[in-house]
């Protein structure tokens, strides 16, 4: 009994690492929920057989405890106390269906290191468990290969930067970047010929799908890995291997300097992550964003040094900072691994993370002696993936390699001498053995009490809920009945219920527009909305996009003063967390308006202006607010605003053109509405307009081009303007 035991923890154990295989359709965020849970419910399983292991045979099946084990409980330790103290403890513990990371996403990385140390005894048990991550990772990188070059009907096949069953490509970049290293230590130590080889390919193939991700920290990362390998064999190798090692080490860096060189040219290579290596500057986007989100989370850092704002609630301080001046709407984490822990556990948390990894590196460095190859791999391998983490940030199935290295790591280090929990005092595991053996039918009865509590509420409930939350989102118009259902389910507790009814709004958004839905759906769909925004609103209060969403369905569905005024209420608060976002500034101008509060109205837009005096867009509302009752001023704003245009999107169009058409202005208008048109070739009531401009202007010949293009390919548009299509061909000039 005892051995099947042990055997069926080990495979549990070795079952973890098919997790970046696990995809199934169905589910909302399904790259993220399947993996989740599986895994939850085989450190759950792995905890139960250990736990029986004890019962039966606590002198042998003891805990043993490490060094390693310690850092990890006290960064687990740091974390919980950081979350509470944070800003939101409900989400830092939980997260949500996007992320399912949070403090309980750590305990059980906790356990499964635990279980790691405690169930892998001996050397084979650890090189299986590279061999099955080597296997996995063989068929995801597979996959990536028939996604990539579009041989399968896979999902997204023919992608532009391959994912796999990652769903991501940064995410399988870092996935495989720590396989490559595992690869590297294995060939090096393999004694199997055949599996010494599997190996290499293996590694190969891994390196190759890398580089078709085309993820850029990635790359570099593998890069630095590589030139910190020769570095230690120049150092610490001898003879030939040191020789060369050097050789290598500056051709490579001659080809580093030559790429840098040419980084102009490379740019528009046709292969991708040439390209995108080659594109590496400040005036790349991505760049952009990321640099500005770095220093907001460093500003935030300044004013929460010691403990941070709470794990999964950097959105909340993204919306603090929030201005126009990037380009992205929502950023739940850095895209740092280091300033993610910095601005979410302070500097305590960044402290915890790194001593992980500096006891790894350290452990390293001292088995150099006894295991070179476990030094230089291991080590170069930490380097690469530290690199990689200034880029990004972790997921599920990039940190249960990284708690593996870790474990194995500490394995080899405390190979001879074995720091114990408990001290090996037979007598007293003597009396634990007497005391667990009393107390075994309880303690089974509690055990499964626990494993059922367990499931329920950390596996089967999410499912239960991402699914019904799928059935929402994707059903709406196939199946009204089915989509209410699922929301309704989906949002019947606080877990996801801010991620979850904002993608209700869109929903609901998407059902009242569509020509055959039924007025009941509709209705019925609209109170559930209401309703659930308001209930996000309530329990996440820190969260402005439920606010935002419930805002903009009161404005578009309510005239009731009552709704109008709890609708300022909620967006007053919105501006109040994120000042710096337009979208909720707009919201309560147009609250304001529609109350008739006029002044208010022109006020929010004028406070908005003089935190933001860089940000035309504002202006030229402000120009729009302002043209009748005083134009002069509008004409200030006006002008600066086209100045200081902060893209040329749709929306500013669209105002520019309203303020000009007021103003008569109609040869300036013409330019936006080419630019509309450029922006929605479909849209011919552009067209129509601008046709009616060009008429206006007395340029017959453009004004009935236009109208010919309308004509050609969609006739049935002209019958709505008849009456200036008439008016245009009638005229002496369109006859000519």
């Amino acid at each position: 009994m005892e051995g099947k035991l042990l055997t069926a923890l080990k495979i549990t154990l070795y079952s973890v690492f098919i997790i970046p295989l696990i995809y199934a359709t169905g589910f909302f965020f399904p790259f993220i929920i399947t993996k989740v849970v599986f895994f939850r419910l085989a450190a759950q399983i792995g905890l139960t057989l250990y736990f029986l292991l004890l019962i039966i045979d606590f002198d042998k099946y003891k805990p043993k405890m490490n060094t390693a084990f310690v850092l990890v409980l006290l960064f687990l330790s740091v974390n919980f106390i950081a979350a509470l103290f944070g800003l939101d403890f409900y989400r830092s513990f939980w997260s949500d269906f996007e992320r399912m990371e949070g403090v309980v996403g750590i305990i059980y990385l906790s356990v499964y290191f635990f279980l790691l140390i405690n169930a892998f005894r001996e050397e084979k048990d650890w090189i299986n468990a590279i061999r099955v991550i080597l296997a996995a990772s063989f068929f995801v990188s597979l996959y990536g290969i028939i996604q990539k070059f579009d041989l399968l009907p896979v999902f997204e096949a023919g992608v532009g930067r391959a994912a796999s069953t990652l769903g991501n490509a940064a995410f399988l970049a870092g996935y495989l970047l720590l396989a490559i290293g595992l690869g590297a230590y294995n060939y090096l130590k393999e004694s199997d010929r055949k599996f010494k080889y599997a190996t290499l390919l293996i590694t190969i193939i891994n390196v190759w799908v890398l580089f078709l991700t085309s993820t850029r920290g990635a790359i570099l990362g593998l890069a630095i890995g590589a030139l910190v390998w020769l570095l230690i064999n120049v150092v610490f190798a001898k003879g030939r291997a040191k020789k060369y090692s050097l050789a290598l080490l500056l051709v490579i860096l001659s080809l580093g300097f030559s790429f840098y060189f040419a980084k102009d040219k490379l740019a528009s290579s046709d292969i991708e992550f040439v390209r995108r290596m080659a594109t590496i500057s400040m005036s790349d986007a991505t760049v952009k964003n990321r640099i500005i989100v770095w220093r907001w989370a460093i500003d935030e850092f300044k004013e929460r040094p010691i403990l941070g704002v709470g794990p999964e609630n950097f959105n909340y301080v993204y919306n603090k900072y929030f201005t126009p001046e990037i380009s992205e709407d929502w950023f739940d984490r850095t895209h740092n691994i280091y300033l993610d822990q910095l601005v979410s556990s302070g500097v305590f948390g960044l402290l915890a993370y790194l001593s992980i990894f500096i006891y790894a590196l350290y452990a390293l460095y001292k088995r150099k002696d006894k295991d070179y190859y476990l030094f230089v791999s291991f080590f170069s391998l930490l380097a690469a993936y530290f690199v990689h983490n200034f880029f990004v940030f972790d997921v599920l199935s990039v940190s249960l390699l990284y708690f593996f290295i870790i474990a194995y790591v500490s394995f080899k280090y405390r190979k001879e001498e074995r720091e114990e929990w408990l001290n090996d005092l037979k007598e007293g595991g003597k009396n634990y053995q007497a005391l667990l053996s009393k107390a075994g039918p309880i303690l089974l009865i509690v055990l499964a009490a626990a494993n059922v509590y367990a499931f329920y509420k950390l596996v089967y409930r999410p499912l239960k809920i991402n699914k019904s939350f799928f059935n929402g989102y994707y059903y709406v118009v196939a199946d009204p009945d089915l989509s209410y259902s699922g929301f309704k389910y989906a949002l019947s507790g606080k877990y996801g219920s801010s991620q979850i009814s904002a993608q209700l709004y869109k929903m609901f958004s998407v059902l009242s527009s569509e020509p055959g839905a039924k007025q009941e759906d509709i209705n019925r769909l609209y109170e559930l909305t209401r309703n659930k925004l308001q209930f996000a609103v309530e329990n996440h209060p820190l969260d402005i996009r439920p606010r935002l969403y419930l805002g903009q369905l009161i404005i578009n569905n309510s005239n009731n003063q009552k709704e109008l005024e709890y609708a300022e209420k909620i967006l007053k608060r919105a501006v109040e967390l994120s000042p710096g976002r337009p979208e909720a500034v707009y919201l309560l101008y147009n609250v304001y308006l529609k109350e008739g509060k006029n002044e208010e109205a022109v006020k929010t837009l004028k406070d908005f202006s003089d935190r933001l005096p860089w940000f035309g867009e504002v202006k030229i509302m402000l120009a729009n607010a302002l043209r009748r009752d005083n134009p002069e001023e509008a004409k200030k704003y006006f002008d600066e605003g086209i100045k200081q245009l902060h893209g040329d999107s749709g929306g500013n169009n669209i105002k520019i053109i309203e303020y000009l058409l007021y103003n008569k202005r109609y040869k300036d208008a013409i330019p936006f509405y080419l630019k509309l048109i450029e922006e929605e070739p479909d849209r011919l009531d552009y067209r129509i307009d601008l046709s009616k401009l060009y008429y206006l202007q007395g340029d017959i010949d453009k004004a009935v081009e236009e109208v010919n293009i309308v004509n050609s390919r969609d006739p049935e548009i002209l019958k709505r303007f008849g009456q200036y299509v008439n008016l245009l061909f009638d005229s002496p000039e369109a006859e000519k």
